[in-house]
């Protein structure tokens, strides 16, 4: 099944679906004019290290065709890579739930996903977690490295919080992990460039396919005259208009309550008698869907940011999902096909204030996955808190008829009762 999907995926990148691959064009310029330009001003809205994993294409030669067709290939390598280990460590309980969940979630949201890099992140969450019972310092370790090529994974270590075993190891990879990257970074492009990627986030404006653009992106079908759509300098499509500054305003507190939930959320784990893996999980998929949920941005490839947390509670609990962890996996389904059709499917009619049937549907489009996301992140983070007081190690609550799940701590993801 894999493989089948995969090569519709892409066969839709090489055709149909053929604008995708801009954002892997756009890397190949920026590393072809390194040299001339310098590292302190190639692609700052990234951090430096992103800069030293997208030269890697180019080692193979300097034609663009090579360098985005390995760029992708090298994508489709961390997928399948993904797809594997879940596969068998699935098989060990005679389930393939998680596997086909991955499978599934990354056809569903589209071939976008391997002209972009946003599957390492995925990729490293779910690592993080699935090696963190054995080898809490590299799971440490690989949150710190997500956090360089993102930013936000540094915040994925609340979902790891859970292990009271070996919580220094834990600290010492993400610690070290993270003081290695920073110096590596300020040595080779300086302090200005470290920072460069908050600077960026924070000058950027209002994109339209934010949760915060919905309410004008509604508008505007009424009142096209009082917003306008336009791309911005900083590469994105972003809404001007009636209310824009407001619903700005919101993101900016929105960002701020969300970032306090997260802590909150660490601290419940950080002081809890210890919670299993699944518990973990959860808190992952919470924290991101929090930040994809307030950021007053939001691209289409963000989505696969939950794949890999999500594919670890399948992996923990297959085929016992309590009915608000299906409404979950549901959910993240349902906004993977809703984010394809908007992007690259449909996004010609979405970014253009027209009157017209498709702009008015893929506008409905873009409400009803907005809303979906919202409805994921306070239903997630509701379970991620009940999980978190309620679970300890290697226990069960009482009446609940199941056999014991594995403290985060454990040996292993499943134990010998689930197998």
């Amino acid at each position: 099944m894999w493989l089948a999907t995969r090569l519709v995926l892409l066969f839709l990148l090489a055709g149909p679906e053929s604008m995708a691959r801009g954002d892997a064009t756009y890397y190949y310029l920026k590393v072809a004019d390194l040299a001339k330009v310098g590292l302190t001003h190639t692609m700052p809205e990234y951090p430096t290290p992103v800069v030293w994993l997208l030269q890697l294409p180019s080692l193979l030669g300097g034609f663009q065709m090579v360098y985005v067709r390995t760029f992708v290939a090298l994508m489709v390598l961390v997928d399948l890579a993904l797809a594997m280990w879940l596969w068998l460590r699935g098989r060990r309980n005679g389930t393939f739930a998680a596997a086909n969940f991955w499978t599934w979630f990354i056809f569903l949201i589209g071939p976008l996903v391997f002209a972009r890099f946003d599957i390492i992140p995925a990729f490293l969450a779910a690592a993080a977690l699935l090696l963190l019972a054995r080898f809490p310092a590299v799971s440490g370790g690989l949150v710190a490295l997500g956090a360089a090529i993102k930013l936000w994974p540094a915040a994925l270590i609340a979902g790891l919080l859970g292990q009271r075993h070996g919580r220094w190891a834990l600290w010492l990879g993400f610690g070290v992990t993270g003081i290695v990257l920073v110096a590596a970074s300020v040595m080779t492009a300086g302090w200005h460039r470290l920072l460069s990627p908050v600077v960026w986030q924070k000058e950027r404006g209002l994109q339209i396919e934010s949760v915060w653009a919905t309410p004008a992106m509604l508008n505007a079908l009424v009142h096209p005259g009082r917003y306008k759509i336009h791309v911005s300098s900083f590469n994105a499509w972003e809404i001007l208009g009636q209310g824009v500054s407001l619903l700005l305003l919101a993101s900016t507190v929105a960002t701020l309550i969300g970032g306090l939930a997260i802590l909150a959320l660490g601290v419940r784990a950080w002081r809890s008698r210890g919670h299993d893996l699944y518990a973990g999980a959860m808190v992952m998929t919470t924290v991101i869907a929090i930040m994809i949920t307030t950021n007053k941005t939001l691209s289409p490839q963000y989505l696969v940011w939950l794949g890999g947390p999500l594919a670890v509670l399948l992996l923990v609990r297959p085929g016992r999902l309590p009915v608000a962890d299906r409404l979950l996996v549901a959910l993240a389904l349902l906004m993977g096909v809703l984010t394809q059709l908007i992007f690259p499917i449909f996004y010609e009619v979405l970014n253009v204030l027209q009157p017209s049937v498709g702009h008015t549907l893929m506008t409905l489009d873009l409400a009803i996955r907005n809303l979906a996301l919202v409805v994921f992140t306070v239903l997630s983070f509701v379970r991620a808190w009940v999980l978190v007081g309620a679970s300890a190690p290697a226990s069960v609550r009482v009446g609940s008829g199941r056999p014991p799940l594995p403290a985060v701590g454990s040996d292993d993801v499943l134990p010998d009762t689930v197998r």
